[in-house]
């Protein structure tokens, strides 16, 4: 399905009961909402499940950047508005998790809880500087340099060096994502500003990051003190990607809190 809705043209995935209620699925940049097949069989036993390639990525349209975390968090509620959803639970990650923030914190009356995965929620300069140096490598070699940059930090080595069909469905994504939703996304990115106000977010909040993760099991566990009442959850033998590596423990936690 294709949606029209704040400015832009955005492709959409249904899948589930009708009679259930809402979650909607927001990925990670440079994915596509493919990204969460290994979760919808599961989600799909409880939830009427929306997934929306985000403005330049998938086969959503190519759109011209910046984009900024309060235009992604109101794409998405444009998208409900068009498809008469009134509230949804948020499942996302990475850059998905972030606009979960966004929608949390902005829009309020819209959100039942909400689930950001292996992401983080300020910008501080080495984050700034990285992207920085990302869109520098995409102008100069195009997408197939992020992807030779990215996998290495989104998958494990055991996942890279045994799975080779996991590491060719995250290339086939990074590959098909548009310059310019990389470009604005990015930019999104390097203006993220939410950690000061993540004590604001009233609803159910789960935090989950994949052990193996870098940074993030760290960040996470500091931003999960400014959240009140939050839940935070390690996902152990997976890195960025945590849902594509070791779907089985995504799937018990996430559906655990989502379905309280």
């Amino acid at each position: 399905m294709r949606v029209s809705a704040n400015g832009a043209e955005f492709r959409v995935l249904i899948d589930g009961p009708e009679e259930k209620p809402w979650l909607t699925c927001l990925h990670s940049l440079a994915t596509r909402a493919e990204l969460w097949d290994d979760q919808i069989a599961e989600l799909t036993k409880t939830f009427r499940v929306l997934r929306i390639d985000a403005r330049g990525h998938g086969r959503s349209e190519p759109v011209e950047g910046p984009y900024s975390f309060d235009q992604l968090a109101k794409d998405v509620v444009a998208i409900w508005d068009r498809l008469g959803i009134e509230r949804s639970a948020v499942l996302g990650l990475s850059m998905g998790g972030m606009t979960a923030f966004g929608l949390a914190l902005d829009h309020t009356s819209r959100v039942t809880r909400i689930v950001a995965a292996d992401c983080r929620s300020d910008a501080p300069d080495f984050f700034r500087n990285m992207w920085t140096d990302r869109q520098k490598i995409l102008h100069e070699k195009g997408m197939e340099a992020i992807a030779e940059i990215t996998i290495p930090s989104w998958l494990t080595e055991e996942t890279r060096n045994t799975r080779p069909d996991r590491v060719e469905r995250v290339r086939g994504m990074i590959l098909e994502t548009s310059r310019e939703g990389y470009i604005g996304a990015t930019e999104a990115l390097r203006a993220l500003n939410y950690k000061d106000r993540l004590s604001e977010i009233r609803c159910p909040t789960c935090l989950v990051v994949g052990a193996a993760d870098g940074p993030h099991p760290t960040e996470m566990r500091s931003m999960a003190e400014r959240i009140p009442g939050v839940r935070f959850i390690e996902i152990p033998a997976a890195a960025h990607l945590a849902n594509v590596e070791n779907p089985e423990a995504f799937n018990k936690t996430v559906c655990s809190f989502l379905s309280e």
